[in-house]
C-alpha cells in the first residue's frame, strides 16, 4: 500500500510542478478575461518584449488617473500584527461592525491599556461595544454586521453568512482555532501559533493548498456523479484507474491559477540578508528557513488528518514540502500588499469637519480620538495574491500604481494610469518605494529575485559598471 501511495505522490508532483504549456497559458488567460469578468476589455496578457516571461498589456488607451484593473485576491489573509487595529471580514477585508465597536475593541485590548487610562472610562468603551452607547453621526458611516466564524472561533468575523459560509467550506473547517472539532482545534491553533513566531504567510500558503484540495474535490465528484469519456458514474470504481485519472484531471484543473504563478522554492527564493555571511553562513540561514517549512508543514499535515483524512489519501502529491515551498515562494516573488482604508479615520475627519472645537460632540469624539492617537487612520493590512496583477512587471519608472479611492471598501487590487496609456503599452508598476535611489531600490527589489536594469535604473547607475538584464521571471 505504502508503494502506491509513493507513486500517486511522484505522479501527482510532477503534474504539479510541471510548468504550463503555451496552449494552457492562453487558455487560463482567455478564460480568466472574459466576458463580464475584471480586466475583459481593459488588459490582457502576452509575452513581454522588454521583461523575461509574461506581461499585462493596455487593450485599450488610458487617460492619467484612470483606473485600468479592479481585481479580487484570488487567495489573501490579513497581517498578523495589524488584526488588532482593524476588524475585517476574513475573507473579502471588508470592515465589519459598526464605528462604536471598531473603536472600543481597538481601545479595549491590553495594548491600549496604558493610551486609554485617564482619558476614556472603561465603562465608556463597554457601552460603545454593546451598543448601549452610540457616536455623534455615526450612522452615516454604516458598516455591515459582523457575523462570527462557523467554527466558533473570535480569531476571525466576517461581513456576511455567505463569506463566513464560503471560507468555512474553502479552508476554515480546517484551520478554525475554536472549540469546534475539539482536538482538531488545538492542532490548528498549534500550526497558527507556529506560524506566528516564524512566517505569518504560511496560514496563506495552508489555504492555497487546502482551496485547491476543496476545488479539486468539488470538481470530481460533479465528473463522477456525471460519468467519464471512458466509464459511466456507475462503473467508476473508487482508487480505480478511472478514478484515477479523474483525480489527476481535477487537481490539474483546480491548480491552474497557481501553475500559471512565478514560483521558486522559498529558501532558494529570498536574497540573502545584508548580515547572513556568504558561505556557511548562508547555508545555515537557508537550511533554518527550510526547517520551519518542513515543521509548519507538518503541523498542517497534523490538522488535515483530524478535519479530513481523505484529502492527505487523495492528494498525496499536493500537501508535500516540494509544492508547499513553491506556493510559499510564489507570495514572496508576486504577493501586493492589501490595503483598505479604515473607516473610523474617515469618521473623525468627518466629525472635526462637522463639529466645533468645544461642542458638545467633539467633548465625545475627542478623548477617544486622544486614546487612538495617531493610530486612529490605520488601514487593514494583508497580503494577497492577483492572477493578472501578478503580470505586472516592474519598473522604477511606472505607467500605473495601485490606488484606491473612497468607494473602494474591499481587498481589491486597484491600478491607476500615472500618466496617458496607449493601446498595446505593457503595463509597468513599481514594485518598491520609486522615490528611494537606485541602490536601495535595487536591494528591496533582490527579494524577488532579480535586480532591475530598468531603463531609469541604469540610467541612474551609470559610471558604476554594466548591470545585467533585469525583469521578473515568469
Amino acid at each position: 500500500m505504502a508503494g502506491a501511495s509513493d507513486e500517486l505522490a511522484s505522479r501527482q508532483l510532477a503534474l504539479l510542478l510541471a510548468p504550463p504549456t503555451d496552449d494552457d497559458v492562453a487558455a487560463y488567460y482567455a478564460s480568466l478575461l472574459a466576458p463580464g469578468r475584471p480586466g475583459h476589455g481593459d488588459v490582457l496578457v502576452k509575452p513581454s518584449a522588454t521583461y523575461r516571461g509574461r506581461g499585462l498589456f493596455a487593450a485599450r488607451d488610458f487617460a492619467e488617473g484612470e483606473r485600468v484593473l479592479c481585481e479580487p485576491p484570488l487567495v489573501g489573509i490579513q497581517q498578523e500584527s495589524n488584526r488588532e487595529d482593524a476588524a475585517v471580514c476574513a475573507q473579502c477585508f471588508r470592515y465589519v461592525g459598526s464605528i462604536e465597536r471598531q473603536i472600543a475593541t481597538r481601545l479595549l485590548r491590553d495594548s491600549h491599556e496604558e493610551a486609554r487610562e485617564g482619558v476614556v472610562e472603561r465603562r465608556v468603551l463597554e457601552e460603545l461595544l454593546q451598543g448601549a452607547r452610540t457616536l455623534p453621526n455615526s450612522r452615516d458611516f454604516p458598516q455591515p454586521e459582523c457575523h462570527e466564524c462557523l467554527g466558533g472561533c473570535d480569531r476571525n468575523s466576517y461581513c456576511s453568512d455567505a463569506c463566513a459560509s464560503n471560507a468555512w467550506s474553502r479552508h476554515e473547517r480546517h484551520l478554525c482555532v475554536g472549540t469546534c472539532g475539539n482536538e482538531r482545534g488545538l492542532a490548528a491553533a498549534a500550526f497558527v501559533n507556529h506560524a506566528k513566531e516564524t512566517n505569518d504567510i504560511f496560514p496563506l500558503a495552508a489555504r492555497v493548498l487546502l482551496e485547491t484540495a476543496h476545488a479539486s474535490e468539488n470538481n470530481r465528484l460533479r465528473l463522477a456523479a456525471s460519468g467519464t469519456p471512458h466509464s459511466p458514474p456507475s462503473e467508476i470504481e473508487p482508487g480505480g484507474p478511472d478514478d484515477a485519472r479523474l483525480v489527476d484531471r481535477c487537481l490539474v484543473d483546480a491548480w491552474r491559477p497557481y501553475a500559471m504563478a512565478h514560483k521558486g522554492v522559498w529558501w532558494e527564493t529570498v536574497a540573502r540578508p545584508s548580515d547572513v555571511a556568504e558561505g556557511a553562513g548562508e547555508d545555515e540561514f537557508r537550511a533554518s528557513m527550510r526547517d520551519i517549512a518542513v515543521e509548519s508543514l507538518g503541523l498542517l499535515r497534523a490538522v488535515v488528518a483530524l478535519s479530513e483524512p481523505n484529502l492527505l489519501d487523495r492528494y498525496p502529491g499536493l500537501f508535500t514540502i516540494e509544492v508547499y515551498s513553491r506556493v510559499i515562494g510564489m507570495f514572496e516573488l508576486n504577493n501586493l500588499e492589501i490595503a483598505v482604508a479604515s473607516p473610523v479615520e474617515d469618521y473623525f475627519l468627518a466629525a472635526d469637519e462637522t463639529f466645533p472645537e468645544d461642542s458638545p460632540e467633539r467633548l465625545v469624539t475627542g478623548p477617544l480620538l486622544d486614546a487612538l492617537d495617531t493610530g486612529y487612520c490605520t488601514p487593514c493590512e494583508g497580503t494577497g495574491f492577483f492572477a493578472l496583477q501578478s503580470c505586472v512587471n516592474s519598473d522604477c519608472d511606472p505607467c500605473v500604481t495601485p490606488l484606491k479611492d473612497d468607494v473602494d471598501r474591499d481587498g481589491s487590487c486597484v491600478l491607476v494610469a500615472k500618466r496617458a496609456i496607449k493601446k498595446g503599452e505593457e503595463l509597468t508598476m513599481c514594485y518598491v518605494d520609486e522615490d528611494a535611489d537606485v541602490h536601495e531600490r535595487r536591494a528591496e527589489l533582490a527579494d524577488y529575485g532579480f535586480e532591475c536594469a530598468c531603463e531609469r535604473c541604469e540610467r541612474e547607475s551609470a559610471g558604476l559598471g554594466q548591470a545585467r538584464r533585469g525583469g521578473k521571471t515568469k
